[in-house]
């Protein structure tokens, strides 16, 4: 460790972090009615007469906010003429995906009605509602897919209450009810295991819980109140997650699901009931729009660990951060990529787009401007059960440099053995991806084989392997250093205890030099057999000995082993052992394998620069 400290001495900055529990939410609503407050008119979810009224008026001058508008009429336009949801469930486990559709068509088309007053489309949306109240069940026993059901119909029953006839009503409140809240209070009593999750499934169900509940409140308040105190004492435990400082252990992905659902259960309770119960105290959860800012690269595409894929989209739930916790800065940003999405000068087309798309007009929020350095640092370390450090070279520029790097807890939920992973941007080119995850079907993929797939290893990361093992799935091992000035960034990890019986010490440190050259520094002291130094690519390699060079759509990036000096780089496949596994077509590893030993103290040392630049 001495050598490893002087090697990057100068860029150290050890960080100690804060925790705190929070356990606030679970005791007003026990000890009170929660439905003291309610609104009793509808809407009263999420997108009240008055924020209708300041939409439409802020509409009429804020051109990107009108052409979120269009956006939304012409995909509820083409929803029309498209098949509405049916009871489906092709993996034999998951109705999730007509869920979802529910509240993809539902959810558009009533914004589209509410903002144009064309029955149409009130009409197109009621379909969809009464098919899915229709179903036999909403599938209780995957109950994501009881939970994103509810919020659809509980969306569409509140935004379309005035044009629904009384029957209409009555048909979808009891579908609410009898395959929603009833389904879910049997969950809660039961104390299912997602009731006391630290992870997505806890804020999902507890959401769609919640906003069925408040919809149907004046009409069924006992049931409403059961389900609303159920809810509230469940949903710290799914909060947990956000402390200390906002990261999401699952990754940006799930970041998105599941902050998405706490979005909107704060803002169906703020609505309904003016209150969230204190939900909004949250540790970290004022902070966790940085770390949605920071985890996506100048490519546009997710720094990805766990199961997390790449590609990423808009997540309307930033609007509502930056006005509950005032961030401004939350709301430009997002606004960017808005920009981006709905560009103007453009012929407006029907997009498949995220299924609460059309809370991007309901949470709108123009404030804010571009940010100082100060405001938005160039590099960031957040701490949670997986730590994260992001470095960068610029802001708004595509062609950046972008590593993200990780340390990590191997038992999160939906974690892979990848503790000091690194991804990487340059010139507009993902150059080292993760694969991401692989099929949930697959037989024990959340059980006892899940550590026998190629994709959930550390194998097919960007982390050492040694002597062709694993790493440790007890491990836990956070971000020891890090430092940051406008020359330079580093990280270090302590990857010790994921290559536990491997080796006696394991370090990893990466920095980025000058802003333009990422170095990569590992040190292990007592291994035994080999150590195979791995970076997953979709780039064409070019072997020279020390140096390899990396081509992807007429960009380069040039890899050097600095030590040991007698190393190579060398391709290996990334196809998986089983034919069941994705194939991983399209991308290999640029590796280096280097012999170990029990009294040996080793570093493997390699930098990587955009272009053919020399060091």
């Amino acid at each position: 460790m001495d050598g490893f400290r002087a090697a990057f001495a100068p860029w150290l900055w050890c960080l100690i972090a804060t925790s705190g529990l929070f356990n606030a939410a679970t005791t007003s609503a026990e000890q009170e009615d929660p439905l003291a407050s309610l609104r009793t008119e509808h809407p009263r979810l999420l997108f009240t007469r008055t924020d209708q009224q300041r939409i439409e008026q802020l509409a009429r001058h804020n051109k990107l906010l009108a052409r979120l508008i269009r956006q939304n009429t012409v995909n509820a336009e083409r929803m029309l003429n498209q098949p509405p949801v049916r009871y489906e469930i092709p993996d034999g486990k998951r109705l999730l995906g007509q869920s979802r559709k529910c509240i993809q068509r539902v959810a558009a088309m009533a914004m589209a009605y509410r903002l144009t007053g064309e029955r149409r489309f009130a009409e197109g949306a009621l379909k969809d509602m009464q098919i899915a109240a229709g179903f036999k069940d909403w599938n209780p026993r995957h109950f994501l897919d009881t939970a994103e059901m509810t919020t659809a119909l509980a969306l569409g029953y509140d935004w379309l209450f005035d044009v629904l006839t009384a029957e209409q009503r009555e048909l979808i409140r009891r579908a609410i009810i009898d395959l929603g809240l009833n389904p879910g209070l049997k969950v809660y009593a039961g104390g299912r295991w997602w009731t006391r999750g630290e992870n997505n499934w806890n804020q999902v169900c507890n959401g769609g819980m919640i906003l069925g509940a408040l919809a149907i409140a004046e009409d069924e308040p006992e049931l409403a109140r059961r389900v609303i105190r159920a809810a509230l004492k469940s949903v710290p435990a799914g909060l947990s997650v956000y402390k200390p400082s906002g990261a999401y252990p699952e990754g940006p992905g799930y970041w998105q699901y599941g902050t998405s659902y706490t979005a909107l259960t704060i803002s169906a309770l703020l609505t309904a009931l003016g209150r969230d119960f204190q939900i909004s105290k949250t540790p970290g959860l004022d902070k966790t729009g940085l770390f949605r800012i920071h985890t996506i690269g100048p490519t546009g595409l997710y720094f990805n660990y766990a199961d997390c894929g790449m590609n990423s989209r808009p997540a309307a739930a930033m609007f509502l951060l930056s006005q509950v916790f005032d961030q401004p800065l939350y709301a430009w940003w997002h606004r960017q990529r808005l920009a981006e999405l709905v560009p103007e000068g453009t012929t407006m087309r029907a997009r498949s787009l995220d299924r609460f798309f059309p809370l991007e007009i309901a949470w709108y929020d123009p404030r804010g401007q571009r940010p100082t350095s100060a405001e938005l640092p160039l590099d960031a370390l957040f701490r949670s059960r997986q730590d994260v450090v992001t470095m960068r070279s610029a802001w708004g520029n595509p062609n950046a440099v972008y590593i993200g790097f990780k340390g990590g807890d191997n038992r999160t939920n939906h974690g892979h053995l990848d503790v000091g992973s690194f991804i990487l941007d340059a010139e507009g080119v993902r150059w080292a991806l993760d694969l991401g995850s692989d099929d949930y079907n697959m037989p024990g993929y959340f059980g006892r084989q899940r550590w026998t797939y190629y994709r959930l290893i550390n194998h097919s990361h960007n982390t050492p392997v040694i002597n062709d093992q694993i790493q440790n799935p007890a491990a836990r091992c956070p971000v020891s250093a890090f430092r940051s000035t406008p020359q330079r960034a580093s990280a270090i990890v302590d990857m010790t205890d994921a290559y536990k019986g491997q080796a006696r010490s394991v370090w990893r440190g990466i920095e980025l030099v000058e802003r333009r050259v990422v170095q990569i520094r590992d040190e292990i002291e007592g291994a035994t057999g080999n150590v195979r130094w791995g970076m997953v690519t979709p780039a064409e390699i070019k072997l020279d000995g020390r140096k390899a060079t990396l081509t992807l759509r007429g960009k380069t990036l040039t890899a050097y082993i600095l030590e040991p000096a007698d190393a190579r780089f060398e391709v290996v496949s990334t196809k998986p052992p089983t034919a069941r596994e994705k194939s991983n077509a399209g991308t290999r590893m640029l590796a280096i394998t280097v012999a170990a030993g029990p009294s040996r103290r080793m570093v493997i040392r390699v930098a990587l620069t955009p272009g053919n630049r020399l060091l």
